[in-house]
C-alpha cells in the first residue's frame, strides 16, 4: 500500500516544557504517496467492494500531472451498507500517538458541481477499541444552487461542527494540504488547512481517541443513501512527516522539477 520512504535528515527547533530551544534531528519521510502513473491503484490498499464497475478507475483526460488521475463516481448503487455509499480506495494509513504530527496534500476536480454532499476524505481510528471517525473534507451544492462548498469538520462525518467552508469551483484543480498535530485533549490537538496554497484554518481542536492507528479513504462516501450521480477526481496524494514533503502550491504555481 505504501510507496518507498524517500528521506531526508532535517534539523528542527522542538519547543519544549522548558524554556529552552534544543536542537532535534527529525527525519522527513514520505509514508505514501500515488499519483495513479502505474496505470491502475495499485499504490493504494483495497478498494470498495460491491461498488460498480467502472465507478472506481484511472482517467487520462483529466488530469493534474502526467499520464493519469483517479476518477470515482458514486451512484446509488454502490452499497456498502444499509445506511451508507461507498466508492472509495485505501489510502494513508498512519500510527500515531499523543503530539506526533501527520501532513497531507492531495489535488481534487469535479467537473460538475455535486448534487449531494460528497465525502471526499476523512481519518478514521482503527481498533482496538473500535472504528472512530474523528474529521472529514466534504463537497455539497450551495443551497441556492449556485455552487458547490468545500467543508471541514471534526467528529463523525463532521457532526461536532463545521471549522472551514470556501467555495469550490467546479473545472479546476484545487490543492488541499492538511497537517494534524494528533492530541486527545483540545488544547492540545491542533489542524492546518491550505487550500490552494494558503492558509485557511489553524485551530487547536480535538484530533483523536485512543486509537493509535488512523487510517483515510479518498474517494466518495455518503450517508445516508441517495440516489443522484456525482464523480470526483484526484491526483498526486503525499503523506509524510514533514511540511516540506508535501509540496504545498499556490493556485497557478508550476509544478516542482
Amino acid at each position: 500500500m505504501q510507496s518507498g520512504p524517500r528521506l531526508k535528515h532535517l534539523t528542527l527547533a522542538i519547543l519544549l516544557s522548558s524554556p529552552l530551544l534544543l536542537p532535534i534531528s527529525v527525519t522527513a519521510k514520505i509514508l505514501f504517496k500515488a499519483d495513479f502513473e502505474t496505470g491502475d491503484f495499485r499504490q493504494f490498499g483495497p478498494l470498495s467492494k460491491r461498488v460498480r464497475p467502472g465507478d472506481i478507475a484511472v482517467d487520462k483526460t483529466i488530469v493534474h500531472g502526467g499520464k493519469y488521475s483517479g476518477r470515482f463516481t458514486i451512484q446509488e448503487d454502490d452499497v456498502f451498507n444499509a445506511g451508507q455509499l461507498r466508492a472509495q480506495a485505501y489510502g494513508p494509513e498512519v500510527k500515531v500517538e499523543e503530539g506526533s504530527d501527520t501532513f497531507v496534500s492531495f489535488w481534487v476536480y469535479m467537473k460538475d458541481a455535486p448534487k449531494d454532499r460528497d465525502n471526499f476524505f476523512y481519518w478514521e481510528g482503527a481498533p482496538p477499541p473500535r472504528y472512530n471517525n474523528v474529521m472529514t473534507w466534504w463537497i455539497e451544492p450551495k443551497k441556492d444552487g449556485t455552487g458547490a462548498l468545500v467543508k471541514y469538520g471534526t467528529g463523525n462525518l463532521g457532526r461536532n461542527g463545521t471549522l472551514w467552508s470556501a467555495d469550490f469551483t467546479v473545472g479546476q484543480w484545487h490543492q488541499l494540504g492538511m497537517h494534524i498535530h494528533w492530541s486527545e485533549d483540545p488544547t492540545r490537538g491542533n489542524v492546518r488547512l491550505w487550500w490552494d496554497g494558503v492558509l485557511v484554518l489553524d485551530k487547536h481542536v480535538k484530533t483523536k481517541g485512543p486509537q493509535s492507528v488512523y487510517f483515510s479513504q479518498p474517494g466518495i462516501h455518503r450517508s445516508p443513501h441517495t440516489k443522484s450521480v456525482d464523480t470526483i477526481y484526484f491526483d498526486d496524494i503525499i503523506c509524510a512527516t514533514t511540511l516540506e514533503e508535501i509540496e504545498l502550491r499556490k493556485l497557478g504555481a508550476p509544478k516542482p522539477k
